[in-house]
């Protein structure tokens, strides 16, 4: 990444100096401190900060091993079927005696990034995660890709734990999560714990774990929940946001235009145009007084900002608080630290001491990424149309409030403009109807006056020629 910093020599000591050569902003403030996984638990997410989590995978017969990336915000199963300049391997349909071509073509388009492939069936199992086996599972071989793939991110694939409804092709795939439930009676409902960064050695990492089914493991029960909306994405509705004591003031439905999703397989806090804009200039303001100020270009998250190793600036950002719908008429909050929205910049994490930031511009609504779930311990519970959080016992310190009554939310509720499909399809068939009819009328009008107009007429003097001798 590219620096537009002038170093100023009588401002900065040699470590800055040194630190500013290499086109980093740099800081000298307290240090900071986050909550480690614990070395003696078993992890079966795995990832590098802003790449995503992901969780081993074995696919075929034989089994051929992978990385799915886990993601909440589709439903999609798809591994890489054909080589690609940022993957070590991919999947060898032709080496698995359990393949079955299912003859479609497939594409899927998320919001960054998307793919296209062939429809396949195979045999899935994912050995990490508990209370699965074994499954034949519909899966897209991808063949081409734009922006999908993160180098040396360690994932080939995706699996999708969303709803059914966000299945591609629509109605010709069964996703995964839905036949597991289906043929083993497990419980529908699963558990994901996302840890955030940690260091490992002079590496930037992050752990975490899935748990499928009722059983969470050392995550707590959800202390608060937040109903499900529609069966699609898991869509919640956003009621308030606050930048450390400042509640942004403009109409909640802005923060759910057009819909607030929880994505874990997005890396960060995804806002519309208006409630980003809004939430930038309030960090802005509120971060002022730093010195030296923040550079331009680390708001628009191209640039890093950097601290001397055994110092970090925490103090001049502050907590970021979102509010979540609980009923109709009452919510609760989770407050996020600045460790959470400053994420570990990648290119130099031999130092781990330089950050960017996870907040960023959406065109398709509020998405709640791993910068806002990192800490938490997130249930999906979709028998009952819930998702539940908990303080998580790793990751970022995020705190949950208690439940507290408000106003009716109705008004939060986006309802879009534009007419829907059907109601488009009735008036494209109106329109066809009535431009069919044209010559029925015509036909008719043509009918009456031969009849009852021509009749009356002489028909051997010309119309302009009759006077009071012809008549």
């Amino acid at each position: 990444m590219t620096s537009g910093i002038q170093c100023l020599l009588p401002t900065l000591s040699l470590v800055s100096l040194l630190l500013c050569l290499r086109t980093h902003f740099v800081f000298s403030h307290p240090p900071v401190t986050t909550r480690p996984p614990d070395a003696a638990q078993t992890w079966n997410l795995h990832g590098i900060p802003g790449d995503g989590y992901y969780t081993e995978v074995e696919i075929g017969t034989p089994p051929q091993k992978f990385n799915l990336l886990v993601d909440t915000g589709s439903s999609n199963l798809a591994i890489a079927g054909a080589p690609h300049e940022e993957l070590e391997s991919y999947y060898v349909h032709q080496s698995s005696s359990s393949y079955v071509d299912l003859g479609k073509d497939v594409k899927v388009v998320y919001t960054q990034g998307s793919w296209q492939g062939h429809l396949g069936r195979d045999l899935v199992w994912f050995p990490k995660l508990p209370n699965t086996e074994p499954l034949v599972t519909d899966l897209a071989l991808i063949t081409s890709s734009d922006n999908f793939y993160v180098n040396n991110s360690h994932w080939q694939g995706i699996i999708g734990l969303a709803f059914a409804a966000l299945a591609q092709p629509k109605g010709d795939v069964v996703p995964w999560f839905d036949g597991l439930t289906a043929k083993n009676h497990t419980a529908n409902i699963f558990t994901v714990q996302l840890c955030g960064p940690f260091r490992q050695g002079n590496v930037t990492r992050h752990q975490g774990k899935l748990y499928i089914g009722s059983d969470a493991g050392d995550c707590p029960a959800p202390s608060v929940s937040s109903p499900i909306r529609r069966p699609w994405f898991y869509e919640v509705l956003v009621v308030a946001m606050a930048i450390g004591k400042k509640v942004l003031d403009m109409p909640c439905v802005k923060y759910n235009t057009a819909s607030s999703i929880v994505d874990s397989g997005t890396s960060n806090l995804r806002l519309p145009s208006e409630v980003f804009k809004a939430v930038l200039s309030e960090l802005r303001r509120q971060t002022s007084a730093t010195e030296p100020p923040l550079p331009e270009d680390f708001w628009s998250g191209s640039e890093e900002i950097c601290w001397q190793p055994d110092h970090q600036v925490w103090d001049a950002f502050p907590n970021i608080t979102i509010h979540l719908a609980h009923s109709n008429s009452s919510a609760f909050t989770i407050t996020i630290p600045p460790l959470s929205y400053l994420r570990p910049a990648l290119d130099i994490s031999e130092t781990g001491d330089c950050w960017v930031l996870g907040i960023e511009e959406s065109h398709t609504g509020t998405v709640l990424g791993a910068v806002i779930l990192e800490g938490l311990c997130v249930t999906f519970d979709r028998a009952r149309a819930t998702v539940g959080f908990a303080e998580s016992s790793c990751g970022p310190d995020v705190k949950l409030s208690r439940v507290y009554n408000g106003s009716d939310w109705h008004s939060c509720v986006y309802i879009p403009s534009t007419v829907d499909g059907l109601t488009l399809a009735s008036y494209i068939m109106l329109g066809l109807l009535a431009l069919l009819s044209v010559p029925l009328v015509l036909a008719a009008l043509r009918w009456a006056w031969r009849s009852f107009v021509v009749p009356r007429l002489n028909p051997e003097v010309p119309f302009l020629t009759l006077d009071e001798t012809n008549t």
